[in-house]
């Protein structure tokens, strides 16, 4: 099951990882709190606000049934077809999970839903969804019986390119971080931002409530800010695994801590510009606490280093350093002096934590 959902399901959300970078940016970059609201009341209440919502849920699930079907076709997924082999109710329950892992965005906006409906006391509007899930996942698991039962083979060949780029591949460590990210780590990638910037969305919204000091977002959007740890972590995997030979190109090491800076600072970008969006901050503030994420980033990802990429005892020192940055933050030490700390910090132990 699990084998069946790396190579199927993970393998969709990594294809299509810009697809869903689009949504997010439009869905947390153009439509506020207030918007996302109006949305879901207007599902619930017109009258056809459900069909609307049930036709956008059919082309998402035509998308995964095509890809599925697609994907099947290519010759390393020929063990796919022993699944011939399972008894029938084991092929439905594995078929099920596997249709639910692909409606997950939809699974999430339901519960979105219920929970407006609960709010406003709509629950008479939501009844609908449960027969979508229903049915949707009878497509995406039929569409599986199907193709194990009609097995389908090919050969891809090699695509000549519709368009070309009129610029050469950019030769920057930056540019080749990122690009792998994308490639390679896009579920990871969609995970971590995604999280973040609910995070943060939901963090600005409840200092929009009543009257708060920059205590509350800053304790917030750190917690926001670090929720990328696990695309930090990837970047680590990068330089230490998978892109060896950087380790040894005459490149002086601050020139390397300042490429962690800047691709840490690209990385938080989306959720800033959600607090930018909700305009619940002044441009001084999201400035104050974009610097202090990205300070508290870096120094975690450093922290990688000296625990040569040993998870365990990373995120254990991950908790009480939020925990100790949380106090300094409640004390109201300026944002601004506990962000040069982190910094100042970062700068002294990279030297000796930073191995060649």
């Amino acid at each position: 099951m699990k084998t069946l959902l790396l190579v199927t399901v993970t393998e969709f959300f990594k294809q299509r990882a810009g697809m869903f970078f689009v949504l997010l940016a439009l869905l947390f970059g153009f439509l506020s709190g207030a918007e996302h609201h109006a949305f879901a009341v207007f599902f619930l209440t017109a009258s056809n606000g459900m069909l609307y919502l049930g036709a956008i849920w059919l082309v998402y699930t035509l998308t995964c049934t095509q890809f599925l079907i697609t994907l099947w076709k290519h010759p390393e997924y020929t063990f796919i077809y022993n699944a011939r082999l399972w008894p029938l109710l084991q092929r439905i329950f594995r078929f099920t999970v596997l249709a639910i892992g692909f409606l997950q965005p939809l699974i999430y906006y339901g519960v979105y839903l219920i929970a407006v409906a609960v709010q406003d006391k709509l629950l008479a509007g939501l009844w609908p969804i449960f027969p979508y899930y229903f049915l949707l996942i009878i497509m995406i698991g039929g569409a599986a019986a199907w193709r194990i039962t009609n097995p389908q083979l090919y050969v891809e060949k090699s695509k000549t390119r519709f368009f070309k780029w009129p610029f050469k591949r950019f030769t920057s460590w930056t540019w080749w971080s990122l690009e792998w990210l994308f490639q390679e780590k896009g579920v990871t990638l969609l995970a971590g931002k995604l999280g973040a910037m609910l995070f943060t969305l939901g963090t600005l919204l409840y200092y929009s409530t009543d009257q708060y000091d920059l205590r509350l977002p800053a304790v917030g959007l750190s917690l926001a800010y670090l929720l990328n740890i696990g695309i930090s972590f990837e970047l680590y995997q990068w330089e230490s695994k998978t892109w060896l030979w950087g380790r040894s190109l005459p490149v002086s090491r601050w020139r390397r801590i300042g490429r962690i800076f800047l691709v840490h600072a690209i990385i938080i970008v989306p959720e800033t510009l959600v607090s930018v969006r909700n305009g619940a901050l002044s441009a001084f503030e999201i400035m104050q606490l974009y610097v202090l994420g990205l300070s508290v980033l870096v120094a975690a990802h450093l922290f990688f280093y000296k625990k040569e990429g040993l998870l365990d005892e990373c995120i254990q020192a991950f908790l009480f350093g939020f925990i100790g940055l949380t106090l300094l933050i409640l004390y109201k030490i300026p944002v601004l002096l506990i962000a040069g700390m982190f910094v100042a910090f970062t700068l002294l132990a990279y030297p000796r934590w930073y191995r060649v």
